[in-house]
Formats: structure tokens, sequence, C-alpha cells
């Protein structure tokens, strides 16, 4: 039967990936009524699939979950289109991606009492939401006994999930059991297969083995792709070895290969690492000019290395670069050069940052606030910091242990004892333990003032 004008707009609007909330419940609530013939299941699954797949999917799940319940509700009352195994995976891999990996294992049992068949791909949503739980034992005992009983064959798909989730956990050497289990099966493992094997073998920190992983893959046929690249060039970073992770990078480039962001920002930050800021500067220049567009990371992270090696004014100079290209920065990149002024004693720049993130509605994090707090003392300014500590405080911003501290230090080193001794009580007010180094600061300031029966209270 030729599906109707109704259909082939649902189909169309799904298919367009602009497809409204509005929209849906509109086609949703058409179809529904439709009678003589009733519709088919299909169209309703494409408007099941439309709506996981928006960016706002996260607060539609009551919306979806009772629009499938109205589906259920009108085959009571007339003929109504069944939900079939399309409908429930849709459903079930969106519990998955929800982590309510437990509402799709009902909607799963609901499946099978149905009488319907499952297939590998139902059964591979139930197996994503398991392993993103980290519970590769039950995913196995799915895999290896619930599927064979059900009369349902895993597919490459089934075993990869299965392996990447071993191989996340560093459990490789179980992951290379399962890959001898898919191919007596006669199943052959994929690119995807293989670049989980590969990320495996780079947390252990085998990187000979992931290397030769390369060339085993190309020996069955299988080309590496940019996310292959990717993982083994991210190994050899951590391993130390950037200067094999840039010739992985130049192969690319003679295959054909264009590196993404997260490439040139595993590559920069091995350089960094390495201290070689000259290659980290051309590694964000190769990526402009080949058309990629460095990230907030990408710029977060060369600034932090520019920072740490006194180069402040030129972390600065990044930053407009950064603004320019329309980046904003984040509360690690303020972070990173607030801290890089306030080593250098250029606290009035650093202020002026602070400023421009409270414009920005960006809140410093307990990181921030002890950083600057810290700086201040430093230079004397230690009711500037307590001023700080509560401007922060009123904000929702949780001071740390270390932030109160550098106050009592602060004001201890102007021999300001009576407001140390106000600073400590209210530290101890908010819930925060007292350490040996928070006392000396106490201790410190009291006796050089004369305080001593005071100084002997803070320890009762």
């Amino acid at each position: 039967m030729r599906p109707s004008q109704l259909e082939l707009s649902v189909k169309e609007r799904c298919r367009s990936g602009t497809i409204t909330l509005e929209e849906v419940l509109h086609f949703f609530h058409r179809l529904l009524a439709a009678k003589n013939p009733a519709p088919p299941i299909v169209p309703f699954n494409n408007l099941f699939n439309a709506l996981v797949c928006m960016k706002n999917s996260n607060d539609l799940y009551a919306t979806i979950f009772s629009l499938f319940n109205c589906l259920i509700e009108a085959q009571k009352v007339s003929p109504s289109p069944s939900p079939n195994v399309c409908t429930y995976s849709i459903l079930i891999r969106y519990c998955t991606q929800m982590n309510r990996l437990a509402f799709g294992q009902i909607y799963f049992g609901r499946f099978i009492k149905e009488g319907q068949r499952a297939n590998a791909f139902i059964f591979n949503a139930l197996l994503k939401g398991l392993c993103s739980e980290n519970r590769i034992h039950e995913a196995l005992t799915m895999l290896l006994d619930k599927m064979p009983k059900l009369a349902c064959r895993p597919d490459v798909a089934s075993y990869t999930i299965i392996i990447d989730g071993l191989c996340k956990l560093g459990a490789v050497s179980k992951a290379f059991i399962l890959i001898e289990q898919m191919l007596s099966e006669d199943l052959v493992p994929n690119v995807i297969t293989y670049n989980s094997l590969i990320n495996g073998l780079c947390i252990t920190g085998e990187i000979r083995r992931a290397e030769e992983m390369l060339q085993h893959m190309r020996s069955r046929g299988h080309e590496p792709n940019v996310v292959t690249y990717s993982t083994l060039i991210n190994g050899l970073c951590k391993n130390g070895e950037i200067e094999k992770a840039e010739e992985l990078l130049h192969d690319m480039f003679s295959r054909g290969l264009q590196p993404n962001v997260i490439t040139y920002n595993t590559l920069v930050d091995g350089f960094c690492k390495k201290g070689f800021l000259d290659k980290a500067v051309e590694m964000l220049q190769c990526m402009i000019s080949k058309g990629i567009e460095p990230s907030v990371v990408t710029y977060s992270t060369v600034m932090d290395a520019l920072c740490k090696e006194g180069e402040t004014r030129k972390a600065m100079v990044l930053l407009r670069v950064m603004k320019s290209r329309g980046k904003d920065p984040n509360v690690r990149t303020y972070s990173i050069l607030i801290d890089g002024l306030c080593k250098m004693n250029e606290l009035q720049e650093a202020k002026k940052l602070l400023n421009e993130m409270d414009s920005k509605g960006i809140l410093p994090d307990t990181v921030l606030c002890s950083i600057i707090v810290d700086a201040l003392c430093k230079t004397g300014e230690a009711d500037e910091a307590e001023k700080l500590l509560y401007q922060m405080l009123d904000k929702g911003v949780t001071p740390s242990l270390v932030t109160y501290t550098s106050i009592i230090n602060g004001y201890s080193k102007l021999g300001c004892w009576k407001d140390t001794i106000r600073v400590f009580k209210d530290m101890i007010d908010r819930g925060f333990q007292p350490d040996e180094v928070t006392y000396g600061s106490m201790m410190d300031s009291m006796c050089k003032q004369g305080q001593t029966k005071e100084a002997e209270n803070c320890w009762i």
C-alpha cells in the first residue's frame, strides 16, 4: 500500500533534521487519529527517533514516554499500529543515553512478553548501557548466554561494544579472548573494533603492541581512520614519544586523512609538556592554515605552558588572538592567565580579568579564588583578599581551607592578630577543620604580638 500524504510529510520533516517538538506532537496526534486504514508503525518510529535526536532530548523524557503510552492505549479502543522492534530499540537506546538503563530493561522485558523477537540492534542498545555503567560481567552474560537463548545471533557491533568496554577498563587480555570468540563465529572485527583495541593498549601503556595493531589491521584490509591515528598519537604523547606522534601525523597527511581538533590538541599538549613551546605554537598555526579552528582547550593549553615559562605577556597576546577568532575564554583559561599574572606581581591586570569574568557572568571556581586571595595576601592586601572571599561566598563559590589559610597568614604577617582570630573563627563556623599550617599562622601572629594566652586558647 502506498504511503499517505501525511506519512510522506512525516518522513520528509524527520529527515530534514529541523523538525520541532510542536511539529512532532502535531503529526503524532494526526497519525493516531487517522483511520480506515490506520497508518503503519513506521511514521511513529520516525517521530520517536526525531525526538531522541533533538538537542534538548534530555528534557523530553516525560514527553517521549507519554507518547509511547498514548500509542499503547490507542490499541485498546481502535485498530492502531503496534510498537515493533524498531520502536523499542529507539526507546531503549534513549534510556541508556539518559543513564536510565533500568527503564530500558523494563521496556525490553515488556517487548519480550509481547512475544516479539529481539534482534542484535535492540540487544546492542542494552549492551551499550551496561558497558557505560561498567557492568561488563552482565554485558558478557547477555552476549554469551541470553542472546543465544532468545535465538539472537550477536553481530560485530555486539562484540565491539563489550570489547570497547573491557579496553576502557584496561582489561585488554579479556578483550583479545573475545576477539577469538568473534572469529570462531565467523565475525570479522572492523575498524571500530581495532580502534577499541588500540585504545586499550594505549591505556595499559603497551604502545609497541598498539603500533603493531595498526599494522595488523592494515594487513587485514582495514584502513585506519582519524580515530585510529588520534588514539595512537594520544598514547605516544602520554608516553613522552612526541617525535613519533608527529611522524604519525605526517603519515596521516600522506594517506589523505585530515586530523581533527582532538588530534591537534593531543599534539599541542604533548609539545607543551615536553617544553617545546615553539612547536606547540607552530602546531596551532598549522591548524589555522589547514582550516581547523583551534578550540578553547587548544588556546588554554598553550597559554598554560607560556605562563609556566614566565611568558605571561605572550599568553595575554594569545588571549586577544583567541577572542578575535570568536572563541570565548572559560574558567580554566582565566585561571591560567590570572595565576600567571599573579606570579608576575601584575595584580591590576589580574583584577581586570576577574572583572571581565564577572561582566560575562563567569563564576570563578575554588582554585581561582585561592589563587587571587593568595596573591593579594602576599602583597600585604589581606583586607582586599578577605573582601574578595566574601564576594565569592555571596556568589555561591565555595572557598577551600587553602583560601582561609592564605588570609590568616596574610593578616599574621601584618601583625593583625584580631583579624586573624576573626577569620579563623569564621572558618570554623563554616565547617572547615584547620590543619597544622593554619594553626602555625595563628600561633605566629599572636605570639609575635604577645598574645600567648589567646594562642593557647586556639588549641583548646
